[in-house]
């Protein structure tokens, strides 16, 4: 994909640009909250357990507390909840509340894990159970069933610890290499907004200390990109805020792995609306923290991770190896279950590993949490070389394929029914070539045409067509 102004994801500070398009996709899974495997009740933080790679990776216990920010979760509350009550997922077998525990010890600004917060093991859950691929699934003879559930969490924490992590470098001055890598990694999950813990896009009143301070924000945060296709799709709402300067159509980055503008959440909206989940996220973008029913916080991030855009696959279906990068990257080794092109999709960082610990980030920091979250669970994390995108001959934007639905344009002067056809740059609605993408998304092409073609009827001047020019609008579809 060109690096256009439509799919924009923020890390920090760090800004990259994705094609927009999607307005479909996937299904399966969630239901309510649980127990450990502890046996203790939800909010009671369970004893940290045996690592697969705990004798290399430690446990959360060895780890100084993490700043604490804000008055803390409340005493009580609903928790999470899923109103599809979709099955429990075949991750749950496997990776296990405690797990999650040790994990992400200073998940939500500090407070750690709660069910009373964005960040949960049982948001987590019901988010997966939407996505009954994640983490279950083993598609390549590469490596073991095992070995690919496994490389699968550990590529969504590695991104999750980069966009919102604690990243405290200090820890490598207080400990020995291994045992300051062992607490920097378990530092993911901690920020909820952009630029947090104390947001710059926040009111000074209500900083970032609670989900619902991102409810209003400054002018920086509105991230609304506008166009005569934007503005029709994914409009921006000119709400403002209950404060002097604030507006309620802040669409800056939210979520484990922070999804940003206005196109993200519309498109994230249609995909939850395909799910019987109807939220208004263009009028209330906040809600990505707040709804509890289903959780959003981590549904939103696993969206963006198990969800191809083209011309970028999904992240999942690298890591699986499910994803087709061409002949000329196949021969370069970039074919097949790999890390590196991840951080291209994410945040198009190519600038490979430093030398130093923890190193800057972007995607020196993706690579070496990925290198960890491998070693915790004691799976191969892959060649080095294929670690980075940085020696990835062919980038995405760079690749021949058909992305998205446009009009016909060779019928549009036609006395005939208008149509859209696939187009070789990015738009709104996205087409899935089938020698790209897999099948499940292939399937959603042809509705995803109809929507274009009900589109050219409803606002043709965004697509500069107009009945004296373009006779083809004279001609209602049947």
């Amino acid at each position: 994909m060109h690096v256009s102004p439509f799919h924009v994801r923020y890390s920090g500070s760090e800004r990259m640009k994705l094609t927009p398009s999607l307005l479909l996709l996937l299904t399966a899974g969630a239901a309510l909250g649980f127990r450990g495997r502890s046996g203790l009740p939800e909010d009671t933080e369970p004893p940290m357990p045996e690592a697969p790679g705990a004798s290399v990776t430690g446990s959360a216990a060895a780890c100084p507390k993490a700043t604490k920010f804000g008055p803390g979760p409340p005493a009580s509350c609903a928790g999470p909840s899923d109103p599809n009550k979709r099955p429990a997922s075949g991750l749950e077998a496997w990776f296990t509340r405690d797990m999650f525990y040790d994990l992400f010890p200073f998940a939500n600004i500090g407070w750690g894990p709660n069910k009373c917060l964005p960040y949960s093991y049982e948001a987590f859950v019901i988010a997966a159970r939407y996505f009954p691929e994640f983490g279950t699934v083993s598609p390549n003879k590469v490596y073991t069933a095992d070995q690919n559930k496994k490389r699968d969490l550990a590529a969504f924490f590695a991104h999750a610890v980069q966009e919102t992590g604690e990243n405290n470098a200090d820890l490598y001055a207080q400990f020995s290499g291994q045992q300051a890598a062992n607490c920097f990694y378990r530092g993911g999950f901690y920020n909820w907004f952009e630029g947090g813990p104390v947001s710059s896009f926040l009111d000074k009143s209500s900083p970032g200390y609670k989900p619902e301070d991102g409810n209003q924000c400054s002018i920086g945060g509105k991230y609304c990109a506008q166009s005569a296709e934007l503005n029709y799709f994914f409009g921006c709402s000119n709400a403002t805020g209950s404060q002097a300067g604030t507006y309620k159509g802040c669409y800056f980055g939210r979520g484990a792995i922070q999804i940003s503008y206005n196109y993200n959440y519309g498109m994230f909206q249609n995909w939850l609306k395909s799910q019987g989940i109807i939220v208004d996220l263009l009028a209330n973008p906040n809600l990505v923290m707040t709804k509890m029913d289903p959780p959003l916080a981590i549904m939103a991030s696993l969206w963006f991770y198990m969800t191809p855009q083209p011309p970028k696959p999904a992240m999942h279906d690298i890591v699986m190896g499910s994803w087709n990068g061409g002949a000329q990257n196949s021969a370069a080794g970039y074919s097949g279950p790999i890390f590196g092109p991840t951080s291209l999709i994410i945040n198009n960082e190519c600038n490979g590993e430093d030398a130093s610990n923890p190193g800057g980030p972007g995607e020196s920091r993706r690579i070496k949490a990925f290198k960890w979250f491998c070693q915790y669970f004691s799976v191969p994390a892959g060649a080095d070389n294929t670690l980075t995108c940085k020696t990835m001959p062919i980038k995405f934007d760079m690749l021949r394929q058909n992305q998205s639905y446009q009009p016909d344009w060779s019928s549009t002067w036609k006395e005939q029914p208008c149509a859209c056809a696939p187009a070789e740059y990015g738009g709104m609605i996205s087409y899935f070539d089938p020698n790209f993408y897999p099948t499940q998304f292939v399937k959603l092409n042809a509705a995803n045409k109809v929507e274009c073609e009900n589109s050219l009827y409803a606002n043709p001047a965004m697509y500069s067509l107009d009945p004296k020019t373009s006779p083809c609008l004279n001609h209602p579809r049947k």
